[in-house]
């Protein structure tokens, strides 16, 4: 897709393609070195080469089915951050749900940011049908995160109790819309 310059460091950025599955053990050492560092995501236990090729095959799938969009960003050898927005089923088709992650050392750039414009941009663009509000979620401790999501404009509408288990402490959940569409006032 394109080449650009975060930190002094050289970072492609493309959609997820086919040509992955070639090379699934990138996107396996991209996801356990998350695990690894406890990074506050949703998942805590390492994944194994054939369920990640599970979990590739079904994204391409849905990218091929224009129900997902997916980007890589990627250092010389390296993925470095993932981007993804997926329609939700049936009556929430018109939801895009959007998760974003960054390899550590690769934070505090401004690669997130371009991350999340990219993606917002290429589900309006490429989904069908259209999202017509982006849905996200995270644990209230994930403060950087939290403020990314702000600038890019999306609003907290809910705190939910104890929905993440987090170095051993039971974490509320913050759910965050951004609406692509204007809605009439309540």
């Amino acid at each position: 897709m394109e080449t650009k310059i975060f930190g002094g460091k050289k970072i492609e950025i493309r959609k997820l393609s086919k040509n992955d599955l070639r090379n699934v053990k990138k996107s396996l050492e991209f996801f356990n070195s998350l695990v690894k560092e406890d990074a506050q995501i949703l998942f805590n236990n390492k994944n194994t080469l054939k369920k990640e090729k599970e979990w590739l095959s079904g994204q391409i799938k849905k990218v091929q089915e224009n129900k997902l969009v997916f980007i890589i960003a990627e250092d010389d050898k390296n993925f470095i951050g993932t981007a993804e927005i997926y329609l939700g089923p049936g009556r929430r088709e018109h939801i895009g749900h959007l998760g974003i992650n960054i390899r550590k050392g690769y934070r505090g750039m401004g690669l997130g940011s371009y991350l999340m414009k990219k993606i917002i941009t290429l589900a309006k663009k490429e989904l069908k049908p259209k999202p017509q509000i982006i849905r996200l979620n995270t644990l209230v401790t994930n403060q950087p995160a939290i403020g990314l999501y702000k600038k890019c404009g999306f609003k907290k509408v809910a705190i939910i109790p104890k929905q993440f288990e987090y170095k051993g402490k039971l974490r509320d959940e913050i759910l965050m819309l951004l609406y692509l569409r204007k809605y009439g006032k309540k």
